[in-house]
């Protein structure tokens, strides 16, 4: 009897931590902290447009804008360049992801 309660406590620690580790997977996945992602900064004036894994894990285009400038940077293991800069133009907005189109094919 006491081998059949070890072994349910065995299996109970068992399913504790893997409930712990799943909980801990889905925040960071909820929050974007897994690898290649970054969490939303909604003050200050850098802003993480997008970014591209170009191979298996080691490098990445990124595209930045601080306050009206957009700067395109490479970063791998090695070090971090600059490939271009350039002036944000305002008539192109990011389309809202949330907005619903009218009759008239505008966002609301």
């Amino acid at each position: 009897m006491e081998f059949f309660l070890d072994l349910v406590r065995a299996a109970a620690a068992l399913a504790f931590t893997l409930g712990l580790l799943l909980g801990a997977a889905w925040l960071a996945r909820r929050y974007g902290l897994m690898q290649g992602q970054m969490p939303r900064l909604t003050k200050g004036r850098l802003k993480l447009v997008e970014q591209l894994w170009l191979d298996a894990g080691r490098t990445r285009a990124i595209l930045i804008q601080c306050d009206d400038q957009e700067h395109l940077v490479l970063v791998s293991p090695t070090g971090a360049s600059t490939l271009s800069s350039k002036p944000v133009d305002p008539d192109i907005a990011i389309p809202d992801q949330l907005a619903v189109p009218s009759v008239t094919g505008n966002p609301q």
